[in-house]
């Protein structure tokens, strides 16, 4: 996907259990140029995640954030 695009109708299987929905998300990240660092990390999950999932329309307080324990995911920065 580039940078800005959106869902693509044809990725998304929906499923409905006990009158309500559920959603799945699966991805992953990468940098160019190097290894990425806890502050290219964080800069990604505050310019693309966070607001994707504002756009998202799920409630924050309903999302569950999962990482491996790479270092620059338990990194003071990330963990703020």
């Amino acid at each position: 996907k580039q940078t800005g695009e959106g869902l693509i109708e044809r990725e998304i299987q929906g499923t409905v259990k006990r009158r309500g929905g559920n959603i799945m998300v699966w991805g992953c990240m990468g940098w160019e140029g190097g290894r990425m660092d806890a502050n290219q990390y964080v800069d990604i999950l505050e310019s693309q995640l966070l607001p994707g999932l504002g756009d998202s329309g799920i409630p924050l307080k309903d999302v569950i954030f999962q990482q491996d324990n790479d270092p620059k995911h338990t990194s003071k920065k990330a963990k703020k």
